[in-house]
Order: C-alpha cells, then sequence, then structure tokens
C-alpha cells in the first residue's frame, strides 16, 4: 500500500492507511464490507471479486483503508470514455466505509487514493453518480471535494428493490454524474446572497447563480413513500432543468440567512452556476 495516513478522529489504534489492495485474497473482504455498509440481501448480486482482481491489470483502481490488518473502507473504479466527446477518464463506481468509521475522514482519504492512483495512470479526470437528494454526499463531493456536477440520468440503475431504504415501494435510481479535476485543489465557492431561499424541489435566484432546496437529512423524508417521491420528482425537474440551461452543480450546504429571514433548520441548498 502507499504511504497515505490519516489520524483517527476517535477510537480506532491510531491511524488509518490507504491504498491499492493488491493481494487477491483480500478482495472477498472487500466484498463483504461492501455488502454490510449497503445492507444487501444474500440475493444481490453486489460486486464480484473475480472482477475486482481484473480492473487493476486493466487500468481501474481497487483501494482499501485500513486501520491495522482490518479494511474499514474501499472503493473500485475503472476506466471509461464519454460517448459523445471521446474523452477517456476513471469512473469511480462505489466507495464504502464500515459504519462505526463513517464521520472520521476515511472517505476522504478514500478518494484522494483513488486520486492519486488514477493520476499514475496518466489520467487527469475522474466521474461518479451518486443520489442527489442526499445533502451530505452532495457536501462532500461539491464542497470537501471540489467536484463538480454536471449531469442528470434517470433512473440509472433501474429501480431499486432492494438495499438500506425504508422497505416501501421501489424507489427510482436518479443520479447526478460529477467530474473531478484531479490536478487542481477544491477552491471555496463565493455564495451571493439570495432575496429568498426555496423549498424542497425548488428554485430561487441567488445573484447570477440558482439555489436549489433539497432535504438536508434524507433518512428522515425517505420513511414516508408519497413525501419521498414527491419531492425526488420535484428535484429531479429543478435539476434537469437547470442543467439543461447550462448550469452546474458547484456547492450543498446550508448558507447564511436572507434578508428578513432564518434559514430552515431541515433544508441544504445546491448552488448551481454557469461558466464552470
Amino acid at each position: 500500500m502507499t504511504n497515505d495516513v490519516i489520524p483517527t478522529r476517535e477510537g480506532g489504534s491510531g491511524q488509518v492507511r490507504v491504498g491499492p489492495i493488491v493481494d487477491p485474497a483480500r478482495l472477498p473482504e472487500a466484498v463483504r464490507l461492501y455488502r454490510t455498509v449497503l445492507d444487501l440481501p444474500p440475493g444481490d448480486p453486489a460486486v464480484s471479486p473475480r472482477l475486482l482482481a481484473g480492473l487493476p491489470r486493466n487500468g481501474g483502481s481497487v483501494i482499501g483503508a485500513y486501520d491495522g490488518d482490518t479494511l474499514v473502507g474501499f472503493a473500485y473504479g475503472y476506466v471509461g470514455r464519454d460517448a459523445g466527446t471521446g474523452e477517456v477518464y476513471h469512473y469511480s463506481q462505489a466507495a464504502v466505509v464500515a459504519r462505526a468509521w463513517q464521520g472520521r475522514g476515511v472517505g476522504r482519504a478514500l478518494k484522494q487514493g483513488q486520486r492519486e492512483y488514477v493520476l499514475a495512470t496518466g489520467l487527469t479526470r475522474m466521474r461518479w453518480a451518486y443520489d442527489p437528494v442526499r445533502a451530505r454526499n452532495a457536501h462532500f463531493n461539491l464542497d470537501v471535494l471540489g467536484a463538480r456536477g454536471r449531469w442528470f440520468v434517470r433512473d440509472l440503475y433501474g429501480p431499486d428493490t432492494h438495499g438500506s431504504g425504508h422497505g416501501g415501494p421501489a424507489e427510482p435510481t436518479d443520479r447526478l454524474v460529477v467530474e473531478w479535476d484531479l490536478t487542481g485543489a477544491p477552491s471555496p465557492v463565493a455564495e451571493p446572497g439570495a432575496d429568498r431561499l426555496p423549498g424542497w424541489g425548488e428554485t430561487a435566484p441567488a445573484g447570477d447563480d440558482l439555489l436549489l432546496g433539497v432535504p438536508r437529512t434524507w433518512s428522515r423524508t425517505e420513511p414516508e413513500p408519497v413525501r419521498a417521491a414527491r419531492v425526488r420528482a420535484a428535484v429531479r425537474d429543478a435539476l434537469e432543468s437547470a442543467l439543461d440551461q447550462g448550469y452546474v452543480a458547484v456547492s450543498c450546504r446550508t448558507p447564511a440567512a436572507p434578508t428578513g429571514g432564518g434559514v430552515p433548520h431541515d433544508t441544504a441548498y445546491y448552488r448551481l452556476r454557469r461558466g464552470v
């Protein structure tokens, strides 16, 4: 593995090491971690150790985060090619962190480890997809890493009938696809004020930008299937419309209060901007 080391923020044995998983015998452990974190049922195909074994030999990445000898995080990806432009990039299919280690910097270390690995292959761009109603993931991808949300795909994986959801009807797997320039560092996004803050799935102007409201904590909305479906549909329509107009998602956070009003505690706000 590489020498990418991060200190634990609480508990643990002191440090987490991040680097490529080079021993094929460790790949089933990565698959078990993936299944556990996503709470996949026995019949779900998840990911194959044989696939993971083949990726590094063909331009892909298989990155692990270890506490001592215990795998606590895992990410993998492969080489992609844009069907329209022909651009070649690395596509990060998944990244998971053991529940006990979430919120302690492991996810960021995994992505940085993947970044270093990909740069060594000669590629300078990485893409991946995430559920746009999950504000915490959006903030991590856009604000912490500095990726940009450029494409929206409806029902990318087909209806979601399994996993760690609320047990209700199948949900659409709408995804926002981001692109990460691996050669630069994240830069703070200037945030012009807004006259008003939009509700969930609504947009409002903020200077030349647009704000889009989403639930701050999706897990509190998810158990209400009717309401969740309505919010998802509104976010889908708003993102598709904005991206079609040339906007790009550059941030997701709770902004400063607008003139004469407070910030709703249950809402996060995408910032969408042209020309980036």
